[in-house]
């Protein structure tokens, strides 16, 4: 089905509630009543062809929207990628900890066990938290100041001045595959801890695991096939520039 900028806002919802996760991302206060996508993102001030494309592509898995998107203005996805990033500090992985330190109380897992696995998963938000810093205080600033200086909005000195060598290749060189990680994390509990006789901690855990993964594999598709490709064609327009 096609979303379009008519629809009602709570239709859209309905026909797939993994949209709410880009209605929260884009921090689209709830209260929809008859509203349709237009006149809620405009309330909202966002852009609309941004959130279809986004509702689209939640909705249609298969249909990756990548030109669309490179061709938008990457300071929308910079805000969706920071409160995504929010959201796993602040909610995601604090809940598998909890559910990882919850199983550690339990008498049957033994305690080994249990200590190695948070201190996997210790190490895992260690780096997970560093990735994520790098990105906010050298990526997402870098890509702005690109986009102001194309836009004219800052002057090509001062651009220089601030990042002499920096490029998004050097961003993608330590761009580490924390996806990859997550999954490593459920197969150890798979194949190696002996689930407790009381396993719905560990269910859950699983799940809260899966949830993180799927959803670190959107981020990074955001990351490596939009984000990076438009920063790479404004580099390219920058050169240009400077050669003519």
């Amino acid at each position: 089905m096609r979303i379009h900028a008519n629809m009602k806002m709570t239709d859209l919802v309905h026909l797939n509630f993994e949209i709410l996760a880009v209605i929260q991302r884009l921090q689209i206060p709830f209260g929809f009543k008859d509203k349709t996508i237009t006149s809620v993102c405009q309330e909202a001030a966002i852009d609309v062809d941004f959130f279809l494309q986004l509702a689209q592509w939640f909705n249609e898995r298969d249909n990756f929207p990548q030109e669309e998107l490179i061709q938008g203005d990457p300071q929308w996805l910079i805000t969706y990628l920071q409160h995504t990033h929010r959201c796993y500090l602040h909610y995601q992985i604090p809940r598998i900890e909890k559910e990882i330190e919850l199983l550690e109380e339990l008498t049957d897992i033994p305690d080994q066990s249990a200590r190695l696995m948070i201190q996997f998963f210790r190490e895992y938000i260690r780096e997970f938290t560093e990735h994520i810093e790098d990105e906010e205080c050298r990526t997402f600033p870098y890509i702005t100041a690109l986009s102001n200086v194309i836009k004219g909005e800052i002057s090509l000195a001062d651009f220089k001045q601030k990042y002499p060598d920096y490029t998004i290749d050097k961003y993608l060189d330590n761009h580490s595959d924390l996806e990859e990680k997550i999954f490593d994390l459920q197969s150890i509990l798979l194949k190696y801890l002996p689930p407790p006789s009381n396993n719905c901690h560990f269910t859950n855990l699983l799940l809260e695991i899966y949830r993180l993964g799927k959803d670190l594999k959107d981020h990074t598709l955001l990351e490596e096939n939009v984000l990076i490709p438009k920063v790479r064609r404004m580099e390219a327009e920058l050169k240009n520039r400077e050669s003519n």
